[in-house]
Order: structure tokens, then C-alpha cells, then sequence
């Protein structure tokens, strides 16, 4: 195998992103020519993205191409990836991940944020973190890429933002931020993962595979094997974390979608399976009045 075309959004950061997976081929021998591709969700950038299928809508218009043979692999935000993916098309590796974290960009530390301040995110589960912490402050939704988020921030749209660290440093923004604390803003599932689809069972599938940042790619599957066990999508605000491997122990927040409140729950797993045995028993545990859809089919 000579060269693999890789497909990405034009993005600024999804170039980056790009360009780390492009690396790690060219470490290994393998020359990549990146196809950039215009998504939906890049076109538009002012609807809420829950109104236009969620995050998904970065995902599909790249798997679509690999289906379609223009493209041999994808590189995306793991988390933005559905949890259900077309048919012939496989999540097949993923490098080594990121920071964890939550950033939030201000000139001054949260705590100190003046009441009735406004704060962009285009995060529920973000925007609920944050009512728990500081409900005198003003939750306004955002959209657009970071680099246009972090545009509206320095003119004044915004008093603080609030991103992925992941992406604060990948994109090298040098604004003044403070990293959250991870046990009280617990970060989306697949969050700092950069991930790779490709045609499933295919050569370079395989390829990928080998590749692959192990610790990563075990920890992608349990984060996902829990949303997937649930119905949810990134959209939803619940936080899924995995850490370590065989056992790995995973933390997992779900907050109310009708009223105030959010329960934890945490437990030790070996594989996919007890993930998603786990995530099954949680149906049981979370209170009926969160408002969850699930509750209504096993009702």
C-alpha cells in the first residue's frame, strides 16, 4: 500500500487533526493525500446543531465518500461520531488521546465571573454543568467552528467560552482560559480522541488497526458501548469516562433533561460486553422523572 486518501472537514483543527493521523502513516511508510470536504454543518453555521441531526451531520458526508470509493479512510472529532454508523463502514483506529478537559476562556477564573455574565457553549451537557456551578450566570448557545467561537468571544459577543482542551491546544489559542475540573465538568464520551473510519473489513481498515493507539481505541469503544447501550448521542447531557485497560474504570454523569439534578455512577470493566451490561443496568437506576426516552420503551 502505497498511498491512502484521507477525507476531513476544511476546518482549521480538522486539519490538524488530520495532519497528527497523516503522520503516524508517513512514520510507517505509508504516503497520504488529504481530501478536504465540505459538510453540512459547515455550510451552515448558525442553525443549533440539534436541529440539524447533531454532530452527525460533520460525520455523514465523509463516511459517504468512503462508501462511495472517493475516499479510503476519515479522520474525525470521535465524538462527534454517531453511535450508529452505515453498514459498511467501521470505526477502525484512533491515536493517541488528548487532554480530557474542559477549558474555559475569560479573563477571569469562573468562580470570579461577574453574575449575570454570558457564557457560549453549544454543549446541554456543558450548560448543565455550569448551572450547577454558577446559575446566576447567562448560558448562550454558540455555534460555528472554534476558531469563529473564539472570533465572537474576543469581540465582546461573549464574556467566556468554553471548549475542549483538546482543541485549545491543538489549535495553539494562547486567550487566557482555566482547565475545569474534570470531576465537575466530566467530559463528553470519545472526548480527545481522534478517530478514523474506513470501509469495513477492508485493507486499510486493517491497516489503521495495526496502527492504532490501543489504550485510545479500548477506551473509544467502552465510552461508545455505553451511549450506544443507552440510545444517546453527544447531544445529550451525559459525561461517559473510561480510564485504563482490562480493568478499565468507567465514570459516567447523567443529568435531568426536565428538571434540576444529575446522578454518578462508576464501575471496573474488562471489555465491551460488561460496558454495555453495565450501561443496560443503569435504565433501572436513573430516575424516571430525568425524562429519558429509553424509559418510554421499556415501560
Amino acid at each position: 500500500m502505497n498511498q491512502i486518501r484521507i477525507g476531513t472537514r476544511n476546518s482549521k483543527l480538522a486539519l490538524i487533526q488530520t495532519g497528527m493521523v497523516s503522520d503516524v502513516l508517513r512514520m510507517s511508510g505509508i504516503d497520504a493525500k488529504i481530501i478536504e470536504i465540505e459538510t453540512a454543518g459547515d455550510i451552515d453555521r448558525e442553525s443549533p446543531i440539534s436541529s440539524m441531526g447533531g454532530t452527525g451531520v460533520f460525520v455523514s458526508a465523509l463516511n459517504e465518500q468512503i462508501i462511495d470509493g472517493r475516499i479510503d479512510i476519515a479522520v474525525h472529532s470521535a465524538k462527534d461520531i454517531p453511535t450508529v454508523l452505515p453498514d459498511r463502514v467501521e470505526i477502525a483506529g484512533a491515536i493517541a488521546r488528548g487532554p480530557v478537559e474542559d477549558m474555559f476562556i475569560s479573563e477571569v477564573p469562573l468562580e470570579r465571573l461577574e453574575p449575570g455574565s454570558v457564557v457560549g457553549t453549544s454543549s446541554l451537557r456543558r450548560s448543565l454543568e455550569l448551572k450547577f456551578i454558577r446559575s446566576d450566570l447567562t448560558v448562550k448557545s454558540i455555534r460555528g467552528n472554534i476558531e469563529t467561537r473564539v472570533r465572537k468571544y474576543r469581540e465582546g459577543q461573549y464574556d467566556a467560552i468554553i471548549m475542549a482542551r483538546a482543541a485549545y491546544d491543538r489549535l495553539h489559542i494562547t486567550d487566557n482560559a482555566y482547565e475545569l475540573d474534570v470531576q465537575t465538568f466530566p467530559p463528553a464520551a470519545n472526548q480527545g480522541i481522534i478517530a478514523v473510519t474506513a470501509l469495513s473489513g477492508s485493507e486499510h481498515a486493517l491497516t489503521i488497526k495495526k496502527l492504532s493507539d490501543q489504550n485510545a481505541l479500548s477506551e473509544l469503544y467502552l465510552e461508545r458501548s455505553i451511549l450506544s447501550e443507552l440510545k444517546l448521542s453527544c447531544n445529550d447531557p451525559v459525561a461517559v469516562l473510561a480510564r485504563g485497560v482490562n480493568p478499565a474504570r468507567i465514570f459516567v454523569r447523567v443529568y435531568s433533561l426536565i428538571g434540576r439534578g444529575y446522578k454518578d455512577f462508576e464501575t471496573s470493566v474488562r471489555n465491551v460486553e460488561e460496558a454495555s451490561d453495565f450501561a443496560s443496568g443503569l435504565k433501572e437506576k436513573i430516575p424516571e422523572g430525568f425524562g429519558y426516552r429509553w424509559k418510554k420503551e421499556t415501560t
